[in-house]
């Protein structure tokens, strides 16, 4: 027995070594299976991940920035990029307002903040949907490399994207210290308004280096991160100012500040100046928008363009505040809703550009892109063709009604009186009058002078041209009009000047085209005459604040009312002026609806706010100019 219970005493111990040996071995191998399978998932996932050598490389389309001959920015288009910032570099409450927005413990983690996805899924839980998000700044500068390569979309919710997002994150964290992930972060990010980085956002929005932001500025673009068109300072400025103090009050709950109310208070004071700056330039976005559609008719856009333009913003501000003027005065009377105007000098350099009434809700610019009758505008071709063949004023034409087949042409407030001259033709805009010259010289010279003079658009040989038929652009109207102010010269408008890369390279510098002269002395004299009477005493008399105006008004009905004129004044700039004022989609005027009642008036107000503007200007310089009597004493001393 003492044997045998010997023996079994020894067994035991290997029995108990052979289940531990087994049950380590089950384990070991049963790790080795997860490693493989996570291995296999790693190379699985990581298929089609990008090469990450080049994470560093910035991927984005070229930028253009528009400014003026005085070097005002007035618009920025493509992806806007201003140079790289680093997180040394600024002020410790900019990173921290990103941190308090988007990854508090952004350098606690490993790149995945668990921490933050059990608050995320709690509290998306209580509120039964998607309140929260549990990405670390690490996982969105991942995300943003792989929607830049190409590799995600932007809507991309699936699982895949998630794994590829945190392995890529992963190997952020493996690679770079934390400040240069920050780094990345704040030069790849789109903060709005076609930015991408804080120092573009900060550049566009304050006009300052993100190095000199202030506590509040960095809120305002901290508080971008969640919607950037949405919290625009530039497109919705009371949408910011409430998201920045969302983020003053998370830096404060974080630990960040003290007092989020004070920085509130300052920066409400601060963002009245930066609401008057955002809307400064935004009527001259119909003029940046022609400009840019130009841009590929003269250099190529594949790199960094800096695009300087004819654009006058002392000239843009009175057109803005004429139209504005006329739109509150005429809208409701002559059932106007839209307008247009431009103006050029003699040269056709655009000064000024409205396109509509509201940028924002219509892009559509109606200076350029709407086509519409001009009505008796374009009388100016048939009386320039008249003139420049050798007629004269005081020539007799019949102005009885007008008849051929069943085209019965009405004369708008004119009784018949027989013959008129042709002075008194064009003050009252007899349409029998106009149509008879057209016949007398034939519609194909008509539109030759129209064409030679600046109108780009098709015009059919037809005798009903006389009354302006056909459909042309505003702005070719004031081209047209500006050469009676250019000697009797062709001008094509345009409005860039010159074409630079970012290096400061001349890409493109404009230069006159060579011209040819469409109306002759006599003639040029003789239109000039008949468009200073109908200023002076026709239907554009509300343009009549001196007397180197002149213009023609006209209408097509009651769908579009016009006004096209010029100053020419020997002592300072001649401009070409022109009025369009009706509906989108050809909605019906009032009745009462001219050219004389709705677009004159406006150009009339162009014209006194462009004057009253100089005055106080100058008159300002004055006084900056002005020396006291102790300077005077001083300097005889």
């Amino acid at each position: 027995m003492k044997k045998k219970t010997a023996s079994s005493s020894k067994r035991r111990p290997i029995q108990k070594s052979s289940f531990l040996k087994k049950f380590l071995r089950t384990v070991c191998v049963f790790f080795i299976w997860i490693g493989i399978a996570v291995g296999l998932g790693v190379i699985w996932f990581s298929q089609g991940l990008p090469d990450l050598n080049n994470f560093n490389a910035h991927i984005r389309n070229p930028s253009i920035t528009i400014q003026t001959q005085n070097g005002e920015i007035i618009a920025t288009y493509g992806d806007y990029f201003d140079g790289i910032v680093y997180v040394k570099d600024l002020p410790n409450y900019v990173p921290q307002a990103i941190m308090a927005v988007e990854d508090r413990r952004f350098y606690s983690h490993f790149g995945l903040d668990v921490i933050g996805l059990i608050r995320a899924a709690y509290h998306n839980y209580k509120a039964k949907r998607v309140v929260q998000g549990g990405s670390t700044i690490t996982q969105q500068l991942a995300k943003n490399f792989l929607i830049s390569q190409g590799i995600i979309s932007v809507h991309d919710r699936s699982y895949k994207r998630k794994i590829q997002e945190l392995l890529l994150a992963l190997w952020l964290e493996w690679h770079f210290k934390k400040d240069d992930i920050f780094t990345l972060y704040l030069n790849r990010v789109y903060l709005g308004a076609g930015t991408y980085g804080i120092e573009a956002a900060s550049q566009k929005y304050f006009n300052k280096s993100a190095r000199y932001l202030t506590v509040f500025e960095a809120a305002v673009i901290a508080g971008l991160l969640k919607a950037p068109s949405k919290y625009s300072p530039s497109a919705h400025p009371k949408e910011a100012k409430n998201r920045a103090k969302v983020a003053l009050e998370l830096m404060e709950d974080a630990g960040f500040l003290k007092d989020s109310k004070k920085y509130l208070n300052e920066g409400i004071c601060q963002f009245e100046t930066y609401e008057k700056n955002y809307d400064r330039y935004a009527g001259a976005r119909f003029f940046c928008d022609w400009i840019v559609e130009d841009i590929p008719n003269y250099v190529h856009i594949d790199q960094d363009l800096v695009v300087v333009v004819t654009l006058d913003p002392f000239m843009q501000k009175c057109a803005e505040e004429a139209c504005e003027q006329g739109l509150k005065e005429f809208s409701q009377r002559l059932k106007v809703e839209e307008m247009a105007f431009v103006a050029m000098t003699h040269d056709g350099a655009v000064k000024a550009m409205v396109g509509g009434r509201n940028y924002k809700k219509s892009q559509y610019n109606r200076a350029t892109q709407a086509k519409r009758q001009p009505g008796s505008a374009f009388k100016i071709f048939v009386y320039a063709a008249a003139m420049d063949c050798g007629m004269d004023l005081q020539d007799m034409v019949d102005s009885s009604p007008f008849h051929k087949g069943n085209w019965h042409p009405s004369n708008y407030k004119w009784k018949e009186t027989g013959s008129v001259t042709i002075e008194t033709a064009f003050l009252k805009s007899i349409n029998s009058v106009s149509i008879r010259l057209t016949e007398a010289l034939s519609p194909r010279r008509v539109i030759s002078m129209a064409k030679k003079m600046g109108i780009t658009q098709r015009l059919d040989e037809h005798i009903s041209i006389a009354l302006g038929s056909i459909e042309v652009t505003l702005l070719d109207l004031v081209s047209s009009m500006a050469t009676f102010i250019n000697k009797g010269y062709a001008v094509w408008n345009y409005g860039i000047l010159e074409i630079r890369n970012k290096k400061g390279k001349i890409l493109y510098n404009h230069k006159s085209p060579s011209i040819t002269r469409v109306i002759g002395d006599d003639g040029l004299q003789k239109m000039r005459q008949l468009l200073r009477s109908c200023v002076e005493r026709g239907s554009g008399r509300a343009a009549n604040i001196s007397s180197d105006v002149a213009g023609k008004t006209g209408s097509n009905g009651d769908k579009d009312i016009w006004f096209v004129g010029y100053q020419d004044s020997p002592y300072d700039t001649s401009l070409a002026i022109g009025v369009w004022a009706g509906n989108d989609h050809n909605q019906k005027l009032s009745k009462i609806a001219t050219g004389g009642r709705g677009a004159a008036p406006v150009a009339g107000y162009f014209l006194n706010y462009l004057q009253q503007r100089k005055k106080d200007t100058r008159l300002q310089k004055s006084h900056e100019n002005a020396v006291s009597i102790d300077d005077v004493l001083t300097d005889f001393d």
